[in-house]
């Protein structure tokens, strides 16, 4: 040990990010690549008054709850990062992670409110049903994979770990990446870089149904011109029998988010069917649809339970997106309406409506905020509300107060945002009645959880 280290016990986690977290001389100091338990010699690398982070120089006595990660890519790749830690710790810690939430942002008192334990994932592995892989470069060649993992210790590089598996998503990834990476080595392609902006090849997206086994492939590049895109197309038919349709799609944008202006469909079927319980779903291309099917269908059951519906109720779905949950519900419900801004879903969404012969759901494309300001919808029994990760907009809550419904299910995939939605829902005259915590995405920092509220 040098004068600059020193040994540090890891007492806690602090997620999303999965820092371990020890204390120095009154000072937290995270250390990221720790598990709970561990003692670590630690350097420390970032500096401030209040906290500092810790680079593990070596792990002194591991702790009982570490385990060996099942992928090799593992500590590098940005996918995962708990893959290192026993499940059940896993589960442990993002129950504590929304308990703070809970108290620290939305000033409420987790003793006082009936939380349920994280309901588990149903698979541990192969549980993801979409991948969304970046091209890039390595030793000036055309690599496959995903954005190497965020540090605290170094400035973003957009640097691409090359994969060769995936035991998060499917056997599919170590078939398909290679001949996607030789056809980018013999067109002479280059990789798109978002610091750069330059580069043709953006991101390789792969939709598996785990009920049917049927495979999406979807090329993201910059241009539309892309030789010797037939070759690939066969290659993968030959080698990848799961594989039903192949798509093309071309983005104009020059950063890393995903986006289509145009698509193509080059080969097979417009979409792949997912069962979810009693329903077939056909998945578009930019379709949204929960990352982890098998915990989606005991989401969508247990939202069921807990509305207790009685078959007389209007039901009102807010960022409905495809429709999934609002049609999970629709056999058990008078009457049926989404709200979503996107076209895509909401075609999707009558869609699924149609080839799971429902009649009684009907979907609006809109910006919640205008929709329930006009006043037009009949007035429901029940909302739904299922918003994308930065919540509730202030504008949205003002009209959901208004609107007064007397009984919200509250979808979430952000503690920090939940807890400030459900803050000012209770200063509406809204109380909680039960929340409860799902575990979608195993080895990583995210939670998914269902509030019931009631006015």
């Amino acid at each position: 040990m040098t004068p600059s280290e020193f040994s540090v016990e890891i007492i806690d986690i602090a997620l999303p990010n999965n820092y371990g977290v020890a204390k120095k001389d009154g000072r937290v100091i995270f250390v990221p690549g720790a598990v709970i338990d561990d003692k670590v010699t630690v350097r420390l690398n970032r500096e401030s008054k209040r906290f500092a982070y810790g680079e593990i120089s070596h792990v002194d006595v591991p702790s009982s709850f570490r385990v060996t990660p099942e992928c090799p890519h593992f500590g590098s790749c940005g996918g995962c990062i708990m893959q290192n830690l026993r499940y059940d710790k896993q589960l442990l810690i993002k129950q504590k992670y929304l308990l703070d939430n809970l108290n620290r942002v939305g000033g409420l008192d987790p003793q006082s409110l009936e939380i349920l334990p994280v309901t588990p994932s149903p698979d541990l592995y192969f549980y993801r049903n979409k991948l969304e892989l970046a091209f890039g470069n390595k030793n000036d060649e055309v690599i496959l994979g995903l954005r190497e993992r965020l540090s605290p210790f170094k400035p973003f590089s957009a640097n691409v770990i090359p994969l060769n598996k995936c035991p998060i998503f499917s056997t599919v990834a170590e078939k398909v990446i290679p001949i996607l990476t030789q056809f980018a080595h013999a067109g002479g392609f280059t990789a798109f870089n978002p610091l750069t902006r330059k580069g043709i090849l953006k991101h390789l997206i792969l939709r598996e149904s785990k009920s049917t086994g049927e495979i999406m492939v979807i090329l993201e590049t910059k241009t539309e011109a892309l030789q010797g895109i037939k070759n690939v197309i066969h290659e993968i038919g030959q080698r990848v029998p799961g594989v039903v349709s192949f798509y093309h799609a071309t983005s104009r944008r020059t950063d890393d988010i995903i986006h289509f202006d145009r698509i193509n469909r080059l080969f097979g079927a417009r979409s792949i069917v997912e069962h979810v319980s009693h329903l077939n779903l056909n998945i578009y291309p930019q379709s949204f649809f929960q990352p982890n099917s098998k915990s989606a269908a005991l989401l969508y059951g247990e939202i069921t339970n807990q509305l207790n519906l009685k078959g007389s109720e209007v039901i009102l779905g807010l960022y409905s997106g495809t429709g999934s949950i609002e049609i999970f519900l629709s056999d058990k419900a008078l009457q049926v309406i989404g709200v979503d801004s996107e076209q895509a879903n909401i075609s999707t969404a009558n869609k699924n409506c149609k080839a799971n012969q429902i009649e009684n759901c009907k979907f609006y494309q809109s910006r919640v905020e205008d929709i329930l300001k006009q006043g037009k919808l009949p007035k429901a029994d029940i909302l739904i509300i299922d918003p994308p990760r930065t919540g509730l907009s202030g504008q949205a809550l003002h009209v959901v107060k208004h609107v007064a419904i007397p009984k919200i299910a509250y979808i979430s995939c952000s503690p920090p945002t939940l807890a400030r939605d459900l803050r000012e829902l209770c200063g509406y005259g809204y109380s909680i009645h039960r929340i409860i915590p799902f575990d979608f995405l195993p080895h990583t920092g995210h939670l998914e959880i269902l509030t019931i509220l009631v006015h």
